[in-house]
Formats: structure tokens, C-alpha cells, sequence
């Protein structure tokens, strides 16, 4: 913790102009926020409504339909048509999306009759030893549908899954799972994630957007948001920074539409460390910070010169520190909760009585 300056002994305070002081002291507190950091429930609004947390785009198990064990082409009932879809949400997106583009580069297989298994999957498309392998269709009991690439009797290259619930995506696969660069869409809230994946989750770059304009860019490890990124929330609000484990965590500046902007440190979504505050009157705030309140020594400074130079506990003076008035008058004094004491309360503090 840092000291405050020394130009000035402790006042005693013990006549009219210093407890007029005093009371001057107070109004600045209340008219300019030195107590309190009010922007703190800007932060609070937007992480309720976009949580800078785990968004689990795969919130259901095996969101990436796995395929089950097939064995060849012999071991299913024969079908003269591939059979229309008949699960209405899939048959909507389905409509929405344009016509899949197949890799010309797609290795190919021999195509066989549409085949129905003892599971009721069934399966339009190519062949090879007797597995599926190159371009074809697959449709789940449950509507859940499948167009693009397989390989080895998986998922492989470029193809598309549309889920029975609505979700799809849209990408590379290897081994019946996301792996390159793809595009998730989520049917119930419009989100939406495009980038790059590995076994499934969200890896490197990638971008997440929300239906009312809020978004998150940059960098992603294990599914979660974790490096450098940009989050942009629907009202104006904008962070740019670390993440960890998806949450704000590591330097970072927080700009607010209002013209206000933090810059510093962040630990789990909360101001925490070194920062500067600014406002758009002209105030600011340098020095440490704690669980989103001032902690430790910080100076706070207005735009005519007046200035708090001291210690902090809990967003509010608590300790020594210096007060200028104007540009002739400065008082040291000892603080509490935000309060300048007196003498006798400074004698009775450090006896404890």
C-alpha cells in the first residue's frame, strides 16, 4: 500500500474554519461519488443479460450426434426413396439455409439404394468396403438430419447436422466430430457461433453473436472464451481484454455508451488490482482496487484541480490521506468508512476506546 503525501501534519480540529472544513469535505463526497463507484451496476446489467460466462452452445449430450455402429450395406432394409422429413422444426430450418455446397475435392464412393437399419437410422449415399464413405444423407428417428462427407463410416470433411431441436451446424468434421472452422446456430435464442473447432469445442478464433447485437470476439481454448477478446454488449457497452475460463479476468478496458472507461486489472468479471477510472466530467480515479471498489492507496482527482490522495477500504477514504480544497489549501487527515476524523476521534480510535 502507498503512503500519502506529508506536506501537512494532522489537523486539529478544533475551530469554526476546520469543521466548516469538514462539512465542505462531506457535500464534495456526495456530489462527486468519491464513496461510491456508481457505474458499478452498469457492469451488473450487462452481465445479466449476456453473461460473460460458459455459454454452452452444446448444452445437451452428444450435441454432435455421434453415429452408431453400422455394419454394411447388406444388413438394412433396402428403400426405393430416401423418405421425406417429417419433424416440422428441422423441415423449417432446412428451408431457411441454402442448398449444401459438396467439396469437389470430396473423395466419393459408389452409391447404393437409401438403406434402413434395425435402428431406424437410414442412410442415402456412397459406399466403400462395405462402410459409408464419401457424400451422403442420414436421418435419426428422432428427424434429426445429416447431409456432407463421410469417411470410414463417420463424419468427415464438409457437411451439415441439423438437430431435431432446431440447432445446426454447419462445417469440417473429422471422426463424427466438429473439427475445423464451422458454424453453430442455435434454433431457441438465434446465437450464434463461427469458428474454429477441435473435438467439438469452440478452439483459437471464433465469434459469438446474439440476437439483440451483443457479441463476443476472439479467443477460445476447450470450448470456453479464454485469451484476448472483444465483448460488445447490445447497449453500448463494450470490454476489451483477457479472459479466463469465460470471464473477464487479466487487464482489460471496459467502456460505457455514457463516456465512462476503466482500465486495469480484472479478476472473475470484477475491477481487482491497478486501474484508472475514468468519467466523462473530467473526474477520474488511479490506484488499486478490490471486488469492484477502491482498496488499498488511489488518487481521486476533479476537473478543477481539487484532488483525494490516500487510502481506500471498500470503495470509501479509510486510512491516512491528503485533501486539496483549492489551490493554496491541503489537509492530511485520518479517515474512516469515508469520514475525516477529528482529533479526539483520531485519540480515541488509536487507544481503542
Amino acid at each position: 500500500m502507498g503512503n500519502a503525501s506529508t506536506c501537512c501534519s494532522h489537523p486539529v480540529i478544533q475551530n469554526k474554519e476546520a469543521i466548516n472544513t469538514q462539512q465542505k469535505i462531506m457535500i464534495v463526497n456526495e456530489e462527486c461519488d468519491v464513496r461510491e463507484w456508481e457505474a458499478d451496476d452498469f457492469v451488473k446489467i450487462g452481465l445479466q443479460s449476456h453473461p460473460v460466462k460458459e455459454h454452452k452452445l452444446f448444452d445437451q449430450p452428444s450435441v454432435i450426434r455421434r453415429m452408431e455402429s453400422v455394419e454394411g450395406p447388406k444388413l438394412g432394409e433396402r428403400l426405393e426413396v430416401f423418405p421425406e422429413i417429417e419433424n416440422q422444426i428441422v423441415r423449417t430450418v432446412l428451408a431457411q439455409l441454402t442448398p449444401l455446397l459438396i467439396p469437389q475435392d470430396m473423395e466419393r464412393g459408389e452409391e447404393n439404394p437409401p438403406i434402413k437399419f434395425d435402428n431406424n437410422f437410414i442412410y442415402h449415399g456412397e459406399w466403400k468396403d462395405s462402410q459409408k464413405h464419401g457424400y451422403g444423407k442420414l436421418l435419426w428417428p428422432d428427424g434429426s438430419y445429416y447431409e456432407g462427407g463421410f469417411a470410414n463410416d463417420e463424419t468427415s470433411g464438409f457437411g451439415r447436422l441439423i438437430h431435431s431441436f432446431g440447432d445446426y451446424y454447419e462445417g469440417s468434421w473429422k471422426h463424427d466430430q466438429a473439427n475445423g472452422y464451422g458454424k453453430y446456430h442455435r434454433y431457441r435464442n438465434q446465437a450464434t457461433y463461427e469458428g474454429n473447432w477441435v473435438n467439438d469445442k469452440q478452439q483459437g478464433q471464433g465469434k459469438e453473436t446474439w440476437q439483440d447485437g451483443s457479441s463476443y470476439e476472439g479467443e477460445y481454448c476447450n470450448g470456453k472464451k479464454q485469451g484476448r477478446g472483444i465483448f460488445k454488449w447490445g447497449n453500448g457497452n463494450m470490454y476489451i481484454g483477457d479472459f479466463k475460463n469465460n470471464k473477464m479476468d487479466g487487464q482489460g478496458v471496459y467502456y460505457w455508451k455514457s463516456g465512462k472507461v476503466y482500465d486495469g486489472e480484472w479478476k472473475e468479471n470484477r475491477m481487482d488490482g491497478e486501474g484508472q477510472f475514468n468519467w466523462p466530467d473530467g473526474r477520474k480515479y488511479k490506484g488499486g482496487y478490490k471486488n469492484d471498489l477502491k482498496e488499498g492507496y488511489g488518487v481521486f482527482e476533479w476537473s478543477d484541480g481539487r484532488y483525494y490522495k490516500g487510502e481506500w477500504k471498500q470503495g470509501k477514504q479509510h486510512g491516512k490521506g491528503v485533501l486539496r480544497m483549492d489551490q493554496t489549501k491541503e489537509i492530511a487527515a485520518e479517515w474512516s468508512n469515508g469520514k475525516m476524523l477529528t482529533e479526539k476521534q483520531m485519540e480515541q480510535q488509536n487507544t481503542g476506546s
